[in-house]
């Protein structure tokens, strides 16, 4: 396991390496302001005590965390600058960046990565569940870390790169309430930005760290602009009021921007999925011929052109397509088919009134799904089931659906990575996300089986059969893949979503190395 690990970990280094060496070949200007659209008001800049994706981008640059994930879901350096395997792989050694300090001018340790990791899983933060195989963590002194594995873990890089994972500052919260203390409104980081201030509905401006202990950043300022609207969006980017969206280019709209020389363009595809999910305690989801019922109302490929306009793909699988070695051919999501639908929804005691609906039902959403969803509506309503919307402000969703679970069915999307087993987060019996109370002791017990070894021989019958079970137990209804055309005007440069140096370098959502020709 170690030699197979080092060798990937080396060719990881030996390509940031490479890359790096390619992106000094222009050099950067500094200066300038980048205005990135975001879709609705952060609740909180706690990076890792709940899920929050409208604070994910503004923490990926005032935070770092101990490795990161770049687009392409490579593990590269962060705070960590490399890290050593044990033969039995239960054991990993960080060595840090040195001389990196916090926003505040406070030297950054080792005991902010232990207390960090320490926390989440004792107040049960949105990564707790991802960091279950860690038995303890280590401070052997201020510039390495130790962790400890109850089993080798062959997804734990992955975690520690990817959600609610970013190390905070012990000496601003040790001893107080990690939910309430006022630094979650007026976050400290290490990270390349550092916060100047939030106005609700407007925006979120971040500045440059002039201390930051790494390459960059360039820009002066990031504002994120807040626009819920996906067309007002869009308009402000058409109109170059701000330069990065939220949310993504209509299909139809493609051909402006791909080939056109005033603009860049990359295809992206994630591991990212957009689906349902219901309540399984009560309510009329909680029979699982219902579920079945609402999988078979599905015209996915209609979701694909009218609600999702093109971008993305069509959800054919259980799993993310991009984990092609672990695909359940013989467990593929069924393609439409009312007349059964419709007899599913008989056979649970439901008679159709003279509209021919045998049962009305509410979803519960927050803003950012609409043009899906009435795709999905109208398809549901050809089977008998009245779906009525309820869009929720998004802390109001929280309440509703992800603290008190009253709700009949809701929809979400969401990384299902960066390791195959990141699914686990939505439909493990303790996952984050598991927000209709899904239990299937024998997926809990795959979802353990499928990460105690790195050989995909090995792992690949593990996930087919979780790909079946979820076929016939449907914790999820999935519609869609998200994906994007991601477009760029030309003067913005070494953006990590494009086809650039930084792609390769940095988390996703990280603008150190963005610079801005003018």
């Amino acid at each position: 396991m170690k030699k197979t690990l080092s060798l990937f970990l080396a060719i990881l280094i030996a390509l940031g390496l490479s890359m790096g060496a390619l992106a000094k070949a222009v050099t950067p200007k500094s200066g300038g302001t980048l205005i990135i659209g975001l879709k609705g008001d952060p609740q909180s800049f706690n990076p890792d005590s709940g899920s929050d994706d409208y604070a994910l981008p503004i923490n990926s640059n005032v935070f770092n965390a101990l490795v990161s994930m770049t687009m392409d879901m490579d593990i590269v350096p962060d705070l960590a600058q490399s890290w050593d395997f044990s033969e039995d792989g239960k054991s990993i050694t960080f060595h840090l960046a040195e001389n990196v300090k916090w926003h505040d001018g406070t030297p950054f340790t080792s005991a902010d990565v232990k207390w960090t990791y320490d926390t989440i899983k004792a107040e049960k933060g949105v990564a707790s569940n991802n960091l279950a195989s860690i038995k303890e963590v280590l401070t052997p002194d201020d510039n390495t870390v130790v962790i400890n594995l109850e089993y080798p873990d062959s997804g734990i890089m992955g975690f520690l790169a990817w959600y609610g994972i970013f190390i905070m500052p012990k000496h601003i919260y040790e001893g107080t309430d990690w939910l309430t203390n006022p630094a979650n409104m007026n976050p400290i980081g290490t990270g390349p930005f550092k916060f100047e201030n939030f106005t609700s509905g407007v925006a979120v401006t971040l500045v440059k760290n002039e201390d930051y202990w790494g390459e960059g950043p360039y820009l002066d300022k990031l504002i994120f602009q807040i626009i819920p609207d996906d067309q007002t969006e869009y308009q402000a980017w058409q109109n170059g009021e701000i330069d990065i969206m939220g949310s993504f280019i209509p299909g139809v709209d493609h051909d402006k921007y791909i080939n056109n020389p005033e603009y860049t363009t990359r295809f992206n595809l994630y591991a990212n999925r957009t689906y349902f999910t219901f309540n399984f305690k009560e309510g009329p989801f909680a029979d699982v011929r219902m579920r079945k019922a609402f999988n078979l109302a599905l015209d996915r490929d209609e979701i694909y052109e009218k609600g999702i306009k093109g971008n993305g793909a069509k959800a054919e699988y259980y799993i993310s397509p991009l984990f092609t070695w672990a695909l359940n051919e013989d467990a593929k999501i069924p393609a439409q088919n009312i007349e059964e639908a419709r007899k599913l929804v008989e056979e649970c005691g439901y008679t159709a009134d003279a509209n021919g609906i045998y049962i009305t039902a509410e979803i519960d959403v927050f803003s950012g799904f609409e043009d899906a969803l009435v795709v999905a509506q109208a398809n549901l309503k050809e089977a008998g089931i009245d779906l009525k919307i309820n869009t929720l402000e998004y802390s109001a969703w929280v309440e509703k659906v992800k603290k008190d679970h009253n709700f009949h069915v809701t929809m979400l999307a969401g990384y299902q990575g960066p390791d195959i087993g990141g699914i686990r987060h939505r439909i493990h019996s303790s996952g984050g996300n598991n927000m209709g109370f899904y239990n299937s002791p024998r997926i809990d017990e795959l979802l353990h089986e499928g990460v105690l070894s790195g050989d995909l021989d090995v792992r690949a019958p593990i996930y087919k059969e979780i790909q079946a079970i979820i076929s016939e137990d449907l914790p999820m209804v999935f519609t869609n893949e998200n994906g994007t055309l991601f477009t760029v005007r030309n003067n913005i440069k070494n953006l990590p979503a494009g086809d650039t140096e930084a792609r390769n370098l940095v988390r996703s959502g990280n603008y150190s190395l963005t610079w801005i020709d003018d």
